[in-house]
């Protein structure tokens, strides 16, 4: 079989893992055929990681309709990871991009990133990660923009060199790297069986083989995904979790991580951050109360008290 021809080469496949989003991830597949990029250049694998609502529908559905290349697999709940590293070995694209479910693609994303790739990457080495807001449609809260730009879910105003990014800022939601560097290094770790740390536990595999982490704000993405104080929380108490699971795998993280250098939180402190909680909760609401000097103390609670668990279920 003769290799296509680089005017026919597959440069990207869109790898979207999904659960139980069939809404928001009908718009995300409508946004992908409007890229500028030819779609006869691209493909989208979707892998549904055991959904049950109407995604199995939709997506046999969409696979009748897609103006481009378009495949999509079903598995019995194992995760993100396995859900993406399941859709890169299906891949036939030069290079993957992985995006969220809910996130909602600018015309423009897919030839930013390969703009950057060229530019940027000649060492085949350089992952590039992408600009992500909020969709213009959802109400954006105080909090929600916090969490947005500050590092507890990105942090692009943290970005101080966007040629030369720390390993923690490679978000699955909107990055884009070669096909062959993900597969040397093995995919993501499917031990990561809560949500939290298993992209940022791959990039610091990718990091440490030489790769390049570079920022184009022109690749941009909308997160359609309305976020509240109360399910930030949990989502915390998971990443702290997880966060023992990543310093098992490389101990000398141990200070980035948090490890060993937990809080201790008395009763009158435990009742005071959950009375702060529910203040910021009802400033959601009301949103003449500012309430953001307490944001990074009830992130962090939430946070060791992921780890706490984890350390409960399984002692170092």
């Amino acid at each position: 079989m003769q290799p296509e021809s680089p005017e026919k080469q597959t440069l990207f496949s869109v790898i979207i893992p999904t659960y139980n989003r069939a809404e928001v991830l009908q718009r995300c597949l409508q946004d992908l055929a409007r890229q500028t990029l030819d779609p006869s250049r691209f493909e989208t694998i979707v892998v549904d990681d055991g959904s049950t609502d109407r995604t199995p529908a939709l997506l046999e559905a969409w696979q009748r309709e897609s103006p481009y290349a378009f495949q999509y697999h079903r598995q019995e709940n194992q995760k993100q990871g396995a859900a993406r590293n399941r859709g890169a070995s299906l891949a036939r694209g030069h290079y993957l991009i992985f995006l969220g479910d809910d996130i909602l693609a600018a015309p423009a994303l897919l030839e930013e990133h390969l703009a950057f790739h060229r530019q940027h990457g000649a060492s085949g080495n350089t992952a590039v990660l992408g600009y992500i807001r909020w969709a213009e449609e959802i109400r954006v809260t105080a909090f929600m923009q916090w969490i947005g730009e500050m590092g507890w879910q990105f942090g692009f105003s943290l970005i101080e060199d966007p040629l030369d990014l720390p390993f923690n800022f490679f978000y699955t939601s909107n990055i884009s790297l070669p096909a062959e560097r993900f597969r040397e290094c093995g995919g993501f770790d499917l031990q990561f069986r809560e949500y939290g740390w298993e992209d940022i536990e791959l990039s610091f595999r990718l990091k440490d083989r030489g790769m390049r982490l570079v920022y184009n704000p022109k690749a941009l993405a909308f997160h359609h995904h309305p976020t509240t104080v109360a399910s930030f929380c949990l989502r915390q108490e998971k990443v702290g979790y997880s966060a023992v699971r990543f310093y098992r795998s490389q101990p000398h993280l141990k200070r980035f991580l948090g490890i060993g250098a937990m809080p201790r939180y008395g009763c009158r402190k435990r009742f005071l951050l959950r009375w702060i909680r529910t203040l910021t909760e009802w400033s959601e609401r009301h949103p003449w109360i500012d309430t953001s000097r307490y944001y990074q103390d009830l992130m962090s609670f939430y946070y060791f008290q992921g780890m706490q668990k984890a350390l409960r279920d399984e002692p170092l």
